[in-house]
């Protein structure tokens, strides 16, 4: 029978790894998404670990984060890597681990989640947040339903237009602003969000610099005084542009209208554009030039514990909430997939 056990990093690591014998990269990944993201540095990676006979049986990671909770600092989880060894699923060890990572935080929050964990996650008082949506610009159509798409992207734009943001500079940097900008920026635009994941230096920093296969852009904006004020990040490889994440203020439509205008004037022969966000501004002002809303969700689902908030808090724990792709590891990952698979194809064509 499973049981639940401390994780130990000497016993265990080689055995959760091979749980997920699929993902070629994630031994190279371990470090840097386990160990040394601020949250981890600070509190320790403590992960659920489940084995049965003394074998590991399944594994549900942790990514320690701040959270921005109605302008109070609170401590949550992103749960992350949950997989059961193939022979014990639908046995109770997945709901095993869920019960147990309840215990670990009062807040625990999950981006881009499987159907079938989304069921169990359901079953155990986690609740959907249903804002956050994917949206495209096609720049280069290649097939019938892209030049499909196109029409219905001048059509998006016409019904969203928009203007502003032209009084603001926008920049290119591969690295992010000095530490103390970063900081005082965040500083000055967190009291307009009601639960976001605290975006200051360290955060980015680990998230976005050290990823140690993908490498991501900065975009500096800047108003007419010369003053920082957003930073959006970007990926772009193979052709496709995204924007993973933003930190910037929360109800600015200048501001995000100019950033995404920057983003396309700087990736002018990009075969697509992309994003993921739960931000209204953000998909009004995207739709506007031209983007597209996709109809799948990325599933986000959010459990307050009972112990830590009331019943009314707990009934709308998923409102509010800023996200972008880059939350959780689901960029995290994709980037390093994409690049794993980049170098492959390289040293084959060599």
């Amino acid at each position: 029978m499973a049981k639940v056990v401390l994780y130990n990093d000497q016993l265990h690591r080689d055995q959760v790894l091979a749980l997920f014998s699929d993902v070629p990269f994630k031994k190279a990944m371990w470090e840097y998404q386990f160990l040394l993201n601020p949250g981890a540095v600070k509190r320790g990676f403590q992960p659920v670990v489940a084995v049965e006979s003394d074998r590991v049986a399944g594994f549900n990671g942790v990514v320690p984060v701040a959270i921005l909770w109605h302008g109070k600092h609170r401590e949550g989880l992103w749960s992350c890597d949950f997989k059961v060894s193939s022979e014990l699923r639908g046995k109770g060890v997945g709901r095993l681990i869920k019960e147990e990572l309840a215990q670990q935080s009062p807040i625990l929050i999950s981006f881009g989640i499987s159907p079938v964990a989304a069921i169990v996650l359901k079953r155990m008082g986690w609740q959907p947040n249903n804002d956050v949506h994917f949206l495209k610009k096609i720049r280069c159509p290649s097939s019938m339903r892209d030049h499909a798409l196109s029409v219905f992207q001048r059509m998006t734009s016409v019904v969203n237009w928009t203007f502003g943001g032209d009084e603001h500079s926008v920049s290119v940097r591969e690295t992010l602003p000095e530490q103390p900008a970063v900081d005082a920026l965040w500083d000055d635009v967190k009291t307009g969000y009601n639960k976001v994941v605290v975006r200051n230096w360290s955060y980015l920093h680990w998230r976005y610099e050290t990823h140690p296969l993908a490498t991501y852009s900065f975009l500096e904006l800047r108003d007419s005084a010369n003053k920082l004020k957003a930073i959006g990040i970007v990926r772009a490889s193979g052709g496709q542009v995204r924007l993973v994440d933003y930190m910037g203020p929360a109800r600015d439509f200048g501001v995000k209208r100019a950033l995404i205008k920057g983003v396309l004037d700087t990736w002018p022969d990009a075969k697509a554009v992309s994003a993921m966000t739960s931000d209204s501004q953000f998909k009004k002002i995207m739709k506007s030039l031209g983007f597209y809303q996709g109809r799948e969700q990325p599933r986000f689902y959010i459990w307050t514990s009972p112990r830590d908030f009331s019943p009314a808090e707990c009934e709308r724990n998923t409102e509010g909430w800023f996200i972008m792709g880059g939350d959780s590891d689901g960029e995290l990952l994709q980037a390093a997939r994409e690049s794993w698979n980049e170098n492959i194809n390289h040293r084959e064509n060599v």
